[in-house]
């Protein structure tokens, strides 16, 4: 197990070693016995009381695989919003102070409202079995800052946040079951491409008056906050300033209005992303009250596992809990799929020191800003977790490996002329008599990119010129140039397509000319973990031997993993012959409007929005690109349904 540091008291080592020895999973009886026959005392972890002014403070005391234990202080007036515990048990215990907890159920709409509050004083013991929602506070009018024991088991990767109604307002009107005139719609993600299909779902079914009951299914408690926008980290902002990141392809100063409501915001701004996640959700319930009476909706708190044919409306939806979906059309919006894990068969040894999750902000947080970190990986999720390490001033450094050792671009620090259109060249180059090759588009890139420059333009023009032609391009390469694009082309253009916020390039160059974060063109070959850190075996470009280096922590930031690793519920369509995988391992095969194909047989009623369809679009990540998805595929499902004729 990761050890108590500084040394820890009797009672505190014998807490860790009763847990250590319970049965796994360990019961709630278990924890409650161990916890309150503890007999801690403040004086137990005072070396872990650190009481910091912004947020409540958070020390790990212990950890291993299957637990850990946290000393949280809390100053008057400090504490967390709704959130449950992503699945762990909880267990914690006031040694000093009063702490208030308010207990939260889950209304129609998503959204939570209070229905419990309750104090424990110092000696009490609280148990949080999984699946609860509450918050935690110290309430201002207390004159001592709280302090308490957490255990987590298993670990505690993340705290889900969960939307509070405001007191007063009512939920949205839905309806749990579709009237019998209904179609079902049944959207398997609630990140941005779900949100945006239910909300041109909702209008077009109000301007063709046709009887829709939407189901969106998503196991985040947060609508319309994917991976992308569910970080609480305001250094995490967008890689697009907010003029470019309307929801809605015929608004697009809808999110600078929306953000101007909540004050002044220039149209170049980057915005924190978390922000955006907030226009999302606020983007679909006032959609929703505009919607037609024929119009229902329902949100499950669940995990499709498994997509069926057959059945009364044509598709059946198995979730993890809860019964069998049935619905006349099925989305599958189930964006970035979750990061390969590089070292998986290198690894040896206990992996407490490695997080395979590069978005778990609570290990993040328990990094100290004297251990060694080597991130694997080099793109923005490496940026963005730098962004997390480097929020306090850190003394030990950061290493960021991958194959070629690149950091993306930056935004110009000041908005740019229109971009350059490339149809000059871009044109006779698809219509020319040999077949389009990456050697050749690149070279052309370049000769642009020299030419830009002696006019005074900048390189993004070119870049951003590019933009509205990358689907035509990729449709244009061979299955052989694409491959040869993926191996040696796409790691230089991401960096200039994907790029950084100019802010975040400033905090980067910072860290490096501090010396706190460096980057080297490398691979692990072995990994071994202990107790109290990683070593790595690195084959470095262009050294003979590899070079044996330890670190205090390791995190896999090489960003989404590959359509290889899919999830249950996709890999229960390929199985079924349903859904087709393409040869690069990108996603899965679609049409021009993103309806399923599989072995030459096209879905009208099965529809794909996001990463799924890299194959077809090959730039199928960013919001100016999934605005338009969302709307083909709500287009798309509404002339199915017509067809079927679903009439209110």
């Amino acid at each position: 197990m990761l050890p108590a540091s500084p040394e820890p008291s009797a009672a505190l080592l014998k807490l860790v070693n009763e847990l250590a020895a319970l049965p796994k999973p360990m019961s709630v009886d278990d924890l409650s016995r161990v916890l309150t026959g503890s007999n801690l005392t403040l004086g137990d972890v005072t070396s872990h009381v650190a009481p910091t002014p912004g947020h409540y403070a958070r020390r790990r005391v212990a950890r291993t695989d299957h637990f850990e234990i946290l000393v949280l202080t809390w100053l008057p007036g400090q504490g967390g919003g709704a959130h449950d515990h992503s699945g762990s048990l909880s267990g914690f215990m006031i040694l000093q102070g009063t702490a208030t907890e308010t207990v939260y159920r889950e209304s129609l709409d998503g959204m939570v409202e209070p229905s419990a509050r309750s104090e424990l004083s110092a000696g009490e013991v609280g148990i949080d079995p999984p699946g609860l929602i509450h918050a935690v506070c110290n309430e201002a009018r207390r004159e001592q800052p709280l302090v308490s024991l957490h255990v987590y088991a298993p670990p505690l990767p993340e705290l889900r946040g969960y939307h509070v109604r405001a007191v007063g307002i009512p939920p949205v009107a839905c309806r749990r079951a579709a009237a019998p005139d209904s179609a079902v719609v049944t959207i398997i993600g609630g990140g941005f491409s779900g949100i945006m299909v239910a909300a041109h779902i909702v209008r077009e079914a109000a301007a063709v008056r046709r009887a829709v009951h939407i189901v969106i299914i998503d196991r985040q408690t947060a609508l319309g906050e994917g991976a992308a926008y569910r970080t609480p980290d305001s250094s995490h902002v967008l890689n697009l300033p907010a003029s470019h990141m309307s929801a809605w392809p015929e608004r697009p100063d809808d999110f600078l209005c929306w953000a101007r409501r909540h004050g002044p915001v220039d149209w170049y701004e980057f915005l924190p992303r978390h922000t955006y996640g907030q226009y999302l959700h606020s983007t679909l319930f006032e959609t929703l009250e505009q919607a037609d009476r024929g119009t229902s909706i329902e949100f499950r708190r669940d995990e499709a596992t498994r997509v069926l044919r057959g059945g009364r409306r044509g598709w059946g939806v198995v979730c993890a809990t809860g019964p069998l979906l049935e619905a006349d059309v099925v989305v599958l919006a189930t964006g970035h799929r979750p990061p390969d894990d590089p070292l998986a068969r290198l690894w040896r040894g206990p992996r407490v020191r490695y997080i395979a999750d590069p978005w778990a902000e609570l290990a993040l947080a328990a990094i100290g800003a004297d251990e060694s970190v080597c991130l694997l990986g080099t793109g923005l999720t490496a940026i963005d977790v730098l962004q997390t390490l480097t929020r306090s001033p850190r003394a030990a450094p950061v290493l960021a490996i991958s194959r070629r050792g690149l950091l993306p671009e930056s935004h110009s620090p000041a908005p740019l002329p229109p971009p350059l259109d490339p149809s000059c060249w871009l044109d006779a180059l698809l219509s020319g008599h040999s077949p389009l090759t990456v050697r050749a588009l690149m070279r052309e890139i370049r000769r642009s990119v020299a030419e830009s420059r002696m006019r005074n333009a900048d390189w993004r023009q070119v870049i951003d010129g590019l933009r509205p032609f990358l689907t035509t391009i990729w449709r244009a390469l061979s299955l052989a140039e694409r491959r040869r694009f993926m191996r040696h082309a796409r790691p230089f253009w991401e960096v200039v397509r994907h790029r950084t916020a100019p802010a975040v390039a400033d905090s980067v160059r910072s860290a490096r000319d501090a010396e706190v974060f460096t980057t080297a063109a490398a691979r692990a070959v072995t990994a071994r973990g202990d107790w109290d850190g990683v070593t790595l075996s690195l084959c470095i470009r262009g050294e003979r031997q590899p070079v044996t280096r330890k670190f205090a922590w390791v995190i896999n930031c090489t960003g989404p993993g590959s359509g290889k690793g899919l999830s249950p519920v996709l890999a229960s369509l390929v199985n079924d012959g349903l859904l087709e995988t393409d040869s690069l391992g990108l996603g899965v095969l679609s049409t021009s409007d993103g309806r399923a194909v599989a072995h030459g047989r096209v879905f009208d009623d099965l529809m794909l929005v996001g990463t799924l369809r890299k194959p077809d679009l090959w730039e199928s990540t960013a919001v100016p690109e999934l605005r338009l998805q969302a709307a083909h595929a709500a287009n798309a499902i509404s002339a199915f349904i017509c067809r079927e004729g679903k009439d209110v």
